[in-house]
């Protein structure tokens, strides 16, 4: 009896671990397509008059705005786009990396 017990409290750690890792995932990708969005826009320089480049601005502008310091950050690199808003991408792009990078445990 103590063995049921055991592997169904495994099975919910292990339910909570894989909703923990898709809940990562999910977030990882809508932050990667605000910044995506952000940058198409500024690079093909839509106007900010249309609704919707004015919400993806003002969407992923808390994103960009860590980046934004630097004293170079509002230099403009393509079209519209400023270095902080391509760091930005670059550094969200390079996070997995990170996480490839690790060393398994043994």
């Amino acid at each position: 009896m103590n063995y049921q017990s055991r592997s169904g409290r495994r099975a919910i750690q292990v339910a909570r671990s894989q909703l923990a890792v898709r809940l990562g995932i999910a977030v990882y990708a809508a932050l990667c397509v605000a910044i995506a969005l952000r940058c198409a826009v500024l690079v093909f320089a839509f106007p900010e008059t249309v609704g919707t480049v004015r919400s993806i601005l003002s969407a992923s502008s808390l994103l960009v705005a860590p980046f934004a310091f630097p004293p170079a950050a509002d230099r403009t690199v393509v079209g519209a786009a400023t270095l902080s808003d391509l760091t930005a991408a670059l550094v969200l792009l390079a996070v997995p990396l990170a996480l490839l990078g690790r060393r398994a445990r043994v």
